[in-house]
This record gives C-alpha cells, sequence and structure tokens, in this order.
C-alpha cells in the first residue's frame, strides 16, 4: 500500500495527539513536579515523531525529536522545568499545528523549524554528558511498509473510522425510509388485509430500530470539541495577566456532531466573555478576599433527549444596574420598557446585539456581538441559553441542546390551507380561548394565562396568508368558534401560537432549507408528512 493512502489517518491522529499534549502541558504548567504529565508528554511526542518519520514529514519529525530530546532531559533530573522551556514547548505545539495543516492542504513543509530545533539543542547542551541518559524509544517506530494484515496483528478492532458524509448519507437514507414506512402506515389503514398490516407493523418496528442505532452513531462525545479548550483558557489568561483554573466535566457525554460543529463558536464566546469579563486580575481577587488563581468550570449532563453544556466561573458576575445602564446608553431598550422587566430578563440583555460591558475592544472581546451570536445559535438548533448570576460571586451560561435535529417529534397544525410542524420540545400544552377572553396591552394581543399575561402570534400573518382570500375558522367574533393556542417556550420566555386546527403528533425527519428557502421567517427546516406532502418546520425560538 502506497504511504499516501495513509495520510489522511495520520492527520486525524496527529490533531488528536496535539490537542492532547496541549492539554498535558496545560496541566504540567501548574503541577511541574508531575512526572505522570511529563511520561505522558514524552509518549505522545514519541508517537508523533514515529508517524512523521514513517510519512517522511521531515520537519514535523525533526520538531518532534529535539522535543522528545530535551523532554527526556526532565525525565532524568538532568534539566528543571522552567517557563522558558514551557514557553519554548508551547510554541513548539504551535508550530506543529501549522505544519500538520500545511500537509491536510497538501503543501510541503514551509514554517520553518530550525529556529525552534536549535533553542532545544542549546538546552541539552547545557546540561553536563553524566546527566545525559539516552532517549529510550517506549514503543517500536512504525514502518507502513511492513504492516502485517493478518487477523492475528489486528487483534480484537473495536471502533473503525468513517467519513462523517457516509454517516450523513446513511442518515439520509435512513430518514427517507421513516418518511416511507409513515406513508405505509397510513396507506394500510385503508387495505382490509390482515397480513399485509402485521408486515407493515413489522417494518415499522424494524425501521425505528435503525433510526435509534443510527442516532447512536451520530453521537459524537463532546471531548471532540472540549479538548482545544484547555490551551485556549491558558493563551487567554496569560495574555490578560490573569491566573484561571480550567476544569472540564462530562466531556464523555454524547451529541450529534453536526450539533457540535455549529455550537463549538458560542462556546468559544462564552469562554471568552469568562477570562475577560468575569475572573478578575489577581490583586483584585485578593482584595475581595477570592483565591487569586479564579475557576472556570465547563460541564456537560444528559436531561432525557437534551444535553445541558453548563459554563460557569467564581469572578465578578453581573450588576443589575449596571447592565440597566449600559442599555439604556447603547439604546438597546427604552426607560419605559426597561421598568417593566424583571431582574432576570435584565440580565439577558446582554445578549442583544450590541450590548457590550466592556471598557475597550481587544481581540477577545467588546464589540457586544458575541453573547448574541452564542443565543442565536443556541436557538437555531433548537435550545435556549439561560444566564445566572451574582454579584462578586460568578456567572453560569446553560445551553440546553436536543441530541440531535435531524429527527423529532412534532405536533401538526393547520394554518389556512397549509400544514405545519411545532416540535414537541417547544411545547407546554394546547388550549382554546374565546374571543372575549383575548385582550390588547400595548397594541399586542394577550390572554390571562396559569395567573401571568400570554402574548399571542397569530401565525396567520406570521406566514403571509391574505385571510380575506383564505378565510380562517378562528373568525373575530364575540361568538365565534373557540380559538386553538399551541402555548410554547424557550428559556424564560413563553408565547400562545394561534392557528387553525390542532392535526395530530407525528414523528418527522427534519431537512435543512437551502437556496432561497432559507429566507423564510419562523421555519428551520421542512419534513415529508405521510401524505407525501411537504410541510415547514416552525423555528419556534425566532418566534418567541
Amino acid at each position: 500500500m502506497k504511504i499516501s493512502e495513509y495520510k489522511q489517518l495520520f492527520l486525524s491522529e496527529a490533531r488528536e495527539i496535539l490537542n492532547s499534549l496541549n492539554n498535558v502541558l496545560v496541566d504540567l504548567e501548574k503541577e511541574p513536579a508531575n512526572t505522570a504529565l511529563l511520561n505522558e508528554l514524552f509518549r505522545q511526542s514519541h508517537t508523533l515523531k514515529s508517524m512523521a518519520q514513517s510519512m517522511g514529514y521531515e520537519g514535523i519529525a525533526k520538531l518532534t525529536h529535539s522535543m522528545e530530546t530535551t523532554l527526556a532531559l526532565l525525565r532524568s533530573g538532568g534539566a528543571k522545568l522552567e517557563k522558558d522551556i514551557v514557553d519554548l514547548l508551547f510554541k513548539s505545539m504551535d508550530t506543529l499545528g501549522e505544519l500538520i495543516e500545511e500537509r491536510a492542504k497538501g503543501k510541503a513543509e514551509k514554517v520553518e523549524v530550525a529556529a525552534l530545533v536549535e533553542r532545544f539543542e542549546e538546552i541539552a547542551s547545557a546540561v553536563p554528558k553524566e546527566k545525559r541518559k539516552p532517549v529510550d524509544k517506549e514503543r517500536p517506530e512504525l514502518k507502513l511498509d511492513n504492516i502485517d494484515n493478518s487477523a492475528s496483528s489486528l487483534g480484537e478492532l473495536q471502533t473503525v473510522r468513517v467519513p462523517l458524509t457516509q454517516l450523513d448519507n446513511l442518515m439520509d437514507l435512513t430518514g427517507e425510509l421513516a418518511i416511507n414506512r409513515i406513508r405505509l402506515s397510513q396507506i394500510v389503514q385503508t387495505i382490509a388485509d390482515s397480513a399485509l398490516k402485521e408486515t407493515v407493523a413489522q417494518l415499522s418496528r424494524l425501521t425505528s430500530q435503525l433510526q435509534d442505532q443510527m442516532m447512536q452513531v451520530r453521537l459524537v462525545p463532546l471531548e471532540y470539541i472540549f479538548t482545544p479548550y484547555p490551551r485556549m483558557v491558558r493563551d487567554m489568561a496569560v495574555n490578560q495577566k490573569k491566573e484561571v483554573d480550567f476544569v472540564i466535566e462530562g466531556g464523555h457525554i454524547g451529541l450529534d456532531r453536526s450539533i457540535q460543529d455549529e455550537i463549538n463558536e458560542p462556546l468559544l464566546h462564552l469562554l471568552k466573555n469568562a477570562v475577560t469579563h468575569g475572573i478578575e486580575e489577581p490583586q483584585e481577587r485578593e482584595r475581595l478576599k477570592k483565591p487569586r488563581r479564579g475557576k472556570i468550570r465547563l460541564s456537560a449532563r444528559r436531561e432525557r433527549n437534551f444535553v445541558v453544556l453548563e459554563l460557569s466561573d467564581d469572578g465578578r458576575g453581573m450588576d443589575v444596574e449596571e447592565i440597566k445602564k449600559v442599555a439604556l446608553q447603547t439604546g438597546i431598550i427604552t426607560a419605559k420598557e426597561l421598568s417593566a422587566l424583571s431582574p432576570k430578563e435584565i440580565v439577558t440583555l446582554i445578549t442583544r446585539p450590541g450590548y457590550s460591558g466592556a471598557k475597550k475592544v481587544t481581540e477577545a472581546a467588546g464589540r457586544g456581538v458575541g453573547l448574541n451570536a452564542s443565543k442565536i445559535k443556541a436557538e437555531s438548533l433548537g435550545g435556549t441559553l439561560d444566564i445566572d448570576t451574582r454579584p462578586n460571586e460568578g456567572a453560569t451560561f446553560s445551553i440546553k441542546l436536543p441530541l440531535t435535529i435531524a429527527i423529532a417529534q412534532a405536533m401538526l397544525v393547520g394554518i389556512a390551507d397549509q400544514t405545519y410542524c411545532i416540535p414537541l420540545s417547544y411545547i407546554a400544552e394546547t388550549i382554546k380561548v374565546s374571543q372575549p377572553q383575548i385582550k390588547t396591552i400595548e397594541h399586542r394581543e394577550v390572554i390571562s394565562y396559569r395567573d401571568t399575561v400570554l402574548p399571542l402570534v397569530r401565525l396567520r400573518g406570521k406566514f403571509g396568508f391574505d385571510s380575506s382570500k383564505l378565510r380562517s375558522p378562528v373568525a373575530d367574533v364575540p361568538n365565534g368558534p373557540a380559538i386553538p393556542v399551541v402555548v410554547v417556550e424557550g428559556g424564560a420566555k413563553k408565547a400562545g401560537l394561534v392557528v387553525d386546527s390542532f392535526l395530530g403528533q407525528q414523528e418527522v425527519v427534519i431537512k435543512p432549507l437551502t437556496g432561497f428557502l432559507k429566507e423564510i421567517k419562523g421555519a428551520s427546516g421542512a419534513t415529508i408528512l405521510g401524505t407525501g406532502k411537504p410541510a415547514l418546520v416552525m423555528d419556534v425560538g425566532s418566534l418567541l
């Protein structure tokens, strides 16, 4: 087999090793005397060197060999792990990342490693010869041309790497199968054939099991996106002269790979916000009688068909009065509107576009877009963003996300002559109200609902239907029929969606909107119903 055929395998493994090297080094910087971390750093550097040598990638091989030599001296006690060596190792990690990405793009290694290699050699030459020990190889170098492809050499293969595009294709095929299963189930109800009904019922069970298995295959541990975070937090803290302990919990929790790709950037925004705005400088923390080192905690947990991501810090928290002041100064809300908000609702103003509490714009924060982008992204994925904070005690940002956005249980509703789907994850309940129950407050229709005021959203108007041409059964007359309302909630917000009829509940396979269809406001996707007709899936987050 040609060496080039191993390129993708090398790139995948090399990126994983590099992420791991960064995280081990972050921990080692905090615990310089931890020999287990030092041994792990040495072992993984040697693995990456062996892989690069086998592929003929000289730059990566030279740099990792120099790293390995210095790490061997640290292990033997010939050298001491000091700040300049730690900084050199971090710089080497960054350079290795650049070299790996050059290879990924099919380019030659143009990034220069000579200066780094020379610096490692200077460190080694400063150590007396009697304190030097030969680099011990913990595993033989990998020679790809000598690989034994027999079953005995492979052992028990527990996992395989599959391109994400193939999983996407399998998911699409499974979705099409599910759509046809629903159509068959509806058709068979009109045919008096017990054998056919039994066969279709069995097919439905098997298809459901296939869907469940495909869902499990697409669930990837959150470590996939969590792994680079410790190094990023460390670098930001160093640049801002802050001391931060970063803890990750629940990295084993699985979440749909496509959702992870989408939520990664919002999480980065929140992490930057925690370091920049949350954690105080060491001197200020001491003045407040807090530990010099701030703590940021990122955790994940499973709640039924949802995953909850929590990012908390023990920093300065947020002052409601300061938020009110900034909100009024930036013009994102009027004094009259502000007076009607609760303290929790006031805190959510920080997610409004244009809000920024930063004194100056930096690379990390200050433009007033990060939290707003995080909120919009979470809601577009069918999730919510919740904020809890206490002055001088810290803040917690909670993102609640569905396990997957490909298949969902939905309620079918009629609007004019069309059928729409509302994801059940948003629905609190369905009610019917009479026209006299509807009141108007500041030009907005509301009803009294469980001791609160519930705003109404008439979906006919939202989706552009002309009531003069398509008369609604929900006539605006005092003695008209009861009006169907779907009560939906997202985070702290609730609203009543006024529809024309309830049509039942169904599992739907959600397809993303493309082209000009992406411009449809209030829709997050589309599906094919059991009748074979298409239907839009509502984006409840944007409607709220």
